[in-house]
């Protein structure tokens, strides 16, 4: 039997203490090298972070699985509880002192996210949710905005999307896809287009934006399934959704 409640205070308790590492880190020197491209950082930190979250989930939940950016190897979703976990989502942001990265774990139980949290340390801010209990920001419920029309919207951007802002209120990149999410989940963003990423960028902040009443798609704005498919169009309301996708296609 999944006892939610329990996966949660244990799991917070965890983030919050890797937390400390993460501001320790994030005022620290730091030892970079790169993966797959010379944009694409990790440090100690990224790794030490990821281990210690890990390993405490195991200590707790032996057999419990995990999808995670730096070391886990299955990568895959099943139907047991699986951990989705980003130690420092936001590593470039991180690298350079900008404080906008973040620590992203939910947990997946029969391939539906139960339980998301993100926490930036470095600005105080921690965004939680569980399946069916609302979202949270430092315990207070937070809630999408009820903007509809894309002249009152504010875009979530990624730089590799170009899209015509004069159609729009304004365009942010945050360099983070899980502070985006949260940021629409508490009505400071209105909209968010992602593509390109990965599980664990999105995994929390899905749930997030569901729990504060948002609506979450695929990039083509068919429903949402695939939780290891990280392309989505996240909007505070259906229909900004619905022109948004007609922006996009009128012009792409």
């Amino acid at each position: 039997m999944v006892d939610m409640h329990q996966y949660y205070s244990h799991a917070l308790k965890i983030v919050l203490e890797a937390g400390e590492l993460l501001l320790k880190g994030f005022k620290s020197p730091k030892e970079i090298s790169t993966k797959k491209n010379n944009k694409d950082f990790v440090t100690q930190y990224d790794k030490l972070i990821e281990k210690t979250i890990i390993d405490n989930i195991l200590k707790l939940y032996p057999n419990h699985k995990f999808v995670a950016e730096e070391s886990a190897a299955n990568n895959i979703i099943t139907e047991e509880p699986t951990w989705i976990l980003d130690p420092i989502d936001g590593t470039t942001n991180f690298i350079q002192g900008f404080p906008f990265c973040c620590i992203s774990l939910a947990l997946a139980v029969k391939n539906e996210i139960i339980i998301g949290i993100v926490y930036n340390p470095i600005i105080n801010q921690l965004f939680t949710a569980q399946k069916g209990e609302g979202a949270y920001l430092n315990n207070e419920k937070i809630q999408v905005s009820s903007t509809e029309d894309l002249e009152d919207a504010m875009f979530g951007n990624e730089l590799y999307f170009k899209v015509n802002i004069r159609n729009l209120r304004g365009s942010r990149h945050l360099g983070s896809a899980a502070i985006s999410l949260c940021y629409l989940a508490m009505g400071a963003l209105d909209i968010c287009y992602l593509k390109k990423l990965k599980c664990w960028d999105v995994a929390a902040g899905i749930l997030i934006i569901q729990e504060a009443r948002g609506i979450v798609l695929d990039s083509t704005g068919d429903e949402y399934k695939d939780i290891m498919n990280p392309d989505i169009l996240a909007a505070c309301t259906r229909k900004l959704a619905e022109n948004f996708l007609k922006l996009k296609n009128d012009n792409f």
